[in-house]
């Protein structure tokens, strides 16, 4: 199967979830790519295979995040349901940071992305609960 140009950032997995994961990307042609903390405050684009992305802010934050975070590259949107479908069916935990790679946010450092993931999960649980 030739490669789909579809790629995966992870962070933070633990090894078992990270095996099961680095497996279903395996079986469905993609790329997987774990992120090492040393690379935080690099371009989220660069690390995800993009040419030629400079950062947006090069003085951004770049801390220290220990929740898990998956960026994906490259997926249609039927591909994208199907992945996530497949990680459903084969009992691999949810990642609640997930984002999809935009020429916005390929700009940003993992931390830069991080933050505004977080932002965003806490809106959405804020406005479902009563």
């Amino acid at each position: 199967m030739k490669p789909s140009g579809e790629t995966v950032l992870l962070y933070n997995i633990d090894s078992e979830k990270n095996r099961k994961l680095r497996m279903l990307m395996l079986r469905m042609g993609m790329r997987g790519r774990v992120v090492d903390k040393a690379d935080y405050g690099k371009p989220v684009g660069l690390l995800a295979g993009l040419k030629d992305v400079t950062i947006e802010d090069p003085d951004g934050e770049v801390s220290d995040f220990s929740e898990e975070m998956m960026v994906m590259r490259g997926f249609t949107e039927r591909r994208l349901d199907l992945f996530l479908q497949s990680m459903r069916r084969e009992g691999i935990e949810r990642i609640d940071y997930k984002a999809i790679l935009t020429p916005v946010n390929s700009r940003w450092n993992s931390c830069q992305l991080y933050q505004e993931l977080k932002k965003e999960h806490e809106q959405m649980n804020s406005r479902q609960t009563p």
